[in-house]
């Protein structure tokens, strides 16, 4: 097996234990951890940019699923997305740089010695940032009033305007039937 995906697959595994013991699974769902939500749920996710076969970057984020919000939103008639797709996808979401305002943040990971700081360092950003990000963003009704400011927090966690004001008529209409 290539050297790279050994590393992601320790890195996902320490990455795991880390965050399960903040409530969230600590097996992925493809390259997210989740955590249960009343309405979906809420996840940390990895990206891994590999350079060839000397390295690669890992990429975090953070992404909230209210699959009331998705069942009304998406196309179940697109052929071209899967159920698998439908059912991962998420309302809102934010890229840990981007919300930090520093610009992408990656981690290198190039040997086994970086997977343990490297998943160290990603868990303290989850602490500082993705985490209160995700309780910020766990309360419905709040999520519609951030949304309809339109503001640059908005484009930021819902950056598709088609997908926004679609995720605005969901949300209005939810909370207009509770």
């Amino acid at each position: 097996m290539n050297s790279l995906i050994v590393l992601e697959k320790e890195l996902l595994a320490e990455v795991g234990s880390l965050l399960n013991k903040r409530g969230f699974g600590s097996r992925p769902v493809g390259q997210s951890f989740r955590l249960a939500r009343s309405f979906g749920w809420a996840s940390i996710h990895l990206a891994f940019v590999r350079h060839a076969q000397v390295d690669f970057d890992v990429v975090v984020s953070a992404a909230i699923r209210i699959d009331a919000v998705q069942d009304m939103i998406q196309d179940k008639n697109d052929r071209l997305i899967t159920d698998k797709d439908r059912k991962n996808s998420a309302t809102i979401g934010c890229e840990l740089g981007n919300l930090t305002e520093e610009g992408q943040r990656r981690w290198i990971v190039s040997s086994h010695d970086d997977v343990g700081r490297v998943a160290s360092e990603i868990v303290a950003a989850c602490d500082e940032w993705l985490i209160p990000f995700i309780e910020r963003h766990s309360n419905i009704a709040a999520i519609l009033e951030m949304l309809k400011t339109d503001d640059v927090h908005a484009k930021l966690i819902s950056p598709i305007e088609e997908k926004r004001r679609k995720t605005i008529l969901a949300l209005s209409k939810i909370l207009s039937a509770v």
